[in-house]
């Protein structure tokens, strides 16, 4: 089986800690609502949650930065947030977290986005999403540019966090390109194929196995077929790396002409998948952590992989430490 050994693993993890990482991107609130279902509602055929307790946790790119601190890493936070109460526990959660959340700015037209699910007996129920994703407007942008432009400066890598809510956009990605071409520090997408023409340029991007299809209009659900996409896609951006996650089988990781090798595909480590929530923002946070620390491609796919496996056994949105990934290597 393809995993990091023990020691390995410890190299890394040790090279990993105190790497300053720069995350952009879509800042969301997580809201859970745990309750326990009784009966049924008279007023129509929906169970009905007494909510018995209730939690709020860092999402999207926040989700992103809250992982790589409980690694050991540095990161710099840059996205926006509303003027809002939500807005403030975000940076609540960060100042608790110990992570740098001065790039952070302000929206008054868009509520920071929530996203509420509704758990019962151990059961996601309902997802209840609050967002406004319209134009950011060029003042908004304009300080965006000036926060990455700041704090790019002290980083060791990059990781855009693209959900396609606003955040992500052609002036930002720009300057992100350039600066990190000329200090010759890797940019990790986490891509949204709406907005893959963005990405071109990029170190390297993560994409899930649904949106590698999407993105080239093709099926990648064999590995045969996931081979020819994901090459295709390499070709395309001008890729130096493709990270495709697949779920329960494990992660891929292709290089141009994949350095004369087949593709690495990397088996799940996960012992159980309770809840895949928030699993692409720890695969990104732990490769690009491991990338900072100058680790190969291959060792940096490992670590994520043994990270994702610690956090699909969890509920909810998650975060796995360094002990957790040795315990389950």
């Amino acid at each position: 089986m393809m995993r990091l050994a023990k020691e390995k693993a410890i190299e890394v993890l040790d090279a990993i800690r105190g790497q300053r990482v720069l995350v952009f991107g879509d800042i969301m609130l997580d809201e859970y609502l745990f309750g326990e279902v009784n009966r049924i509602s008279p007023e129509a055929p929906v169970p009905i949650v007494r909510v018995m307790w209730e939690k709020w946790v860092l999402g999207g790119a926040a989700n992103v930065a809250s992982n790589l601190k409980v690694l050991g890493a540095d990161p710099m936070l840059v996205g926006t947030i509303g003027n809002d109460n939500a807005g403030g526990r975000v940076r609540e959660l960060l100042s608790k977290l110990g992570v740098d959340g001065s790039g952070l700015v302000q929206v008054p037209s868009h509520p920071t986005i929530i996203k509420t699910r509704v758990i019962g007996q151990h059961q996601q129920m309902l997802r209840i999403d609050r967002e406004e994703t319209g134009s950011l407007g060029a003042e908004i942008i304009e300080k965006l540019q000036n926060s990455v432009c700041k704090m790019i400066q002290n980083a060791s890598a990059i990781v855009v966090s693209d959900y396609a809510k606003g955040a992500v956009g052609q002036q930002v990605i720009n300057t992100i390109r350039e600066r990190s071409n000329a200090r010759q520090i890797p940019w990790i997408v986490d891509p949204k194929p709406a907005n893959k023409n963005l990405y071109f340029g990029a170190s390297a991007i993560t994409p899930n196995t649904k949106e590698l299809s999407e993105l080239v209009t093709q099926s990648a659900k064999t590995d045969d077929e996931m081979l020819a996409a994901a090459s295709r896609l390499i070709a395309e951006l001008g890729l130096a790396a493709l990270l495709v996650t697949r779920s329960e089988k494990g992660v891929a990781l292709i290089t141009p002409n994949n350095d004369g090798q087949p593709p690495w595909i990397i088996p799940t480590e996960a012992r159980e998948v309770f809840d895949v929530s928030g699993a692409g923002d720890t695969v990104i946070a732990a490769f690009s952590a491991a990338l900072a620390a100058k680790t190969s491609w291959l060792d940096a796919a490992m670590l994520a992989n043994a990270a994702a496996g610690v956090v699909v056994g969890k509920m909810g949105t998650a975060t796995t430490t360094p002990q957790e990934i040795l315990d389950m290597l």
